[in-house]
């Protein structure tokens, strides 16, 4: 049964005659029927149902094109999308570790052994460094809660706050409030401006070992930021000084989307030794492992859109999402036949929702420091 998987899997990556091209006739029947499509409620709350009736729908205007056929069997594929003999449940991770899982019930802690704890009705999230807190946003106000989910301080902010970003030391956080770029201290104290009209990408911390932390007159300080400001391009700045310093290729890779958008999303391995990055062909998306100096592999090939690569604490584990599979798949990194697939993700950050529930991000994967 293994081998079966394996050669599936293998199968699976291995292109067809004309198969590009009949993707791409199916995609662009898709994307004339949503430029054509009426108001639409936020996509966050777009349901499982409703997507269901479109592709049923996209399913019969490409039945009646000349290509009818072959496209058509590519939709009943994207249809039955997914990993074989996919866990039904999350038991445990494959690696030491806690999640932070985003959903529209709000932020979840999920332990290593696959228990999980809501922390509360909120939106964005993202780890302190060692575990101990988490920052969170809630309409206009940023608030940091304990693993327990009890709230230790708030903080209004001027308009509705977005992409909270814990610092390595622990005592900054960046944050978007509106169009503008803000840092305040991790006790939610000294909240300040560091730029106006920013692009709508995460800001990202270079990492302490990075940075001289005992600058000298002169040097860069311990809280350095990079960013993509609204009129393109990167910038990267000592957020205690207000002093903008030089931006490094390393920099550049650890914003989560890059500017140039040659992919959707990105993640630096724990070490900073490798870059994970979904590439989008077509109908196909790939997981892409590449290193510092260039060059790089396949990890895993779909049909339908992978989502949010996450790398394990150790390095050696990579998480991504399927939604149209709802499904994540745990990827070992040096083995990437070993995937671990756990189905019904969905249901299990929104239990109880009878309309059906919205793929859940994954924000983080630390080792906890308590």
């Amino acid at each position: 049964m293994k081998r079966d998987r394996e050669l599936e899997r293998a199968l699976r990556d291995v292109p067809v005659p004309e198969e590009t091209e009949a993707e791409e006739r199916a995609w662009s029947v898709v994307r004339t029927a949503y430029a054509e499509r009426g108001p639409a409620p936020p996509a966050h709350r777009i349901r499982r149902v409703a997507l269901a009736i479109a592709a049923g729908a996209v399913a019969l205007a490409i039945g009646l094109s000349p290509a009818g056929a072959k496209v058509g069997d590519l939709v009943s594929e994207m249809v039955g999308v997914g990993e074989p003999d996919a866990r039904p449940a999350l038991r445990s991770l494959p690696a030491a570790g806690e999640l932070l899982v985003e959903s529209e019930q709000g932020p979840w802690i999920v332990r290593e052994d696959g228990s999980k704890r809501l922390l509360g009705d909120y939106g964005e999230a993202t780890w302190s460094p060692h575990g101990l807190f988490v920052a969170v946003a809630e309409g206009r106000e940023l608030i940091a809660v304990d693993p327990a989910g009890e709230v230790r301080w708030t903080h209004p902010a001027p308009a509705r706050v977005s992409d909270p970003r814990w610092s390595p030391s622990g005592f900054r956080i960046a944050y978007r409030s509106g169009d503008d770029l803000r840092v305040i201290a991790g006790d939610g104290s000294d909240d300040r401006l560091v730029a106006r009209d920013v692009a709508p990408v995460a800001a990202a911390w270079r990492p302490i070992g990075d940075s001289k932390l005992a600058a000298a007159p002169g040097g860069v300080g311990g809280h350095v930021l990079t960013y993509a400001p609204g009129d393109d391009g990167v910038r990267t700045v000592d957020v205690d000084t207000g002093r903008r310093v030089p931006t490094t290729r390393a920099d550049r890779r650890r914003l989560e989307a890059p500017v140039s958008g040659e992919a959707e999303d990105r993640a630096l391995s724990p070490d900073g030794s490798q870059v994970a990055r979904l590439e989008h062909v077509g109908a196909r998306d790939r997981l892409i492992v590449t290193g510092v100096g260039g060059g790089g592999s396949v990890l895993f090939s779909a049909r339908g859109r992978l989502t949010g690569p996450t790398w394990s604490p150790d390095g050696h584990w990579l998480l991504v999402g399927w939604p149209a599979a709802d499904q994540w798949l745990f990827i070992e990194v040096d083995r990437p036949r070993h995937v671990v697939p756990y189905d019904r993700i969905s249901e299990q950050f929104d239990p109880g929702d009878p309309r059906g529930a919205a793929f859940p991000r994954v924000s983080g994967w630390i080792l906890p420091r308590r």
